[in-house]
């Protein structure tokens, strides 16, 4: 038991759920995990998770799920859930397995004011123009 939660204290996946599963029996007779250990397991993913894609810009739903050892789904799911938690900002592309983290307001906040940038030198152009003509 001291393992498993030294495990988890270090965020260590592999190794928690390798204890876990050789110390199923064991573990599973207490009542009271049985009751914390998906949850136990969520928040380990999840903390892996978080560590796994902070470098990351786009990173791939496959070596994330193969990094944390869970099928593609669970990884959708939890990253769905993070999204709609905002504890991650970006989306998800499914059509290229793919999670894009980024804020897409701030390309949207780009174009906006390229646009009035845009709109003041017409203004200007039009102002020179008539002054010269």
């Amino acid at each position: 038991m001291t393992n498993l939660i030294a495990a988890y204290q270090r965020n260590e996946i592999l190794e928690f759920e390798k204890i876990l599963k050789s110390n199923r029996r064991t573990i599973m007779d207490d009542p009271f995990i049985r009751n914390y250990i998906e949850d136990l397991l969520k928040n380990i993913r999840t903390q892996v998770l978080l560590k796994l894609i902070k470098p990351y810009t786009r990173i791939r739903i496959p070596f994330i799920s193969k990094e944390l050892n869970v099928p593609e789904t669970d990884v959708e799911q939890l990253l769905v859930s993070l999204i709609l938690d905002n504890r991650v900002q970006g989306h998800i592309d499914q059509v290229n397995r793919l999670l894009e983290c980024g804020d897409r307001s701030k390309g949207m906040k780009k174009y906006t004011a390229v646009e009035k940038w845009n709109t003041q030198l017409r203004s200007l152009y039009q102002t020179v123009s008539n002054r010269v003509g």
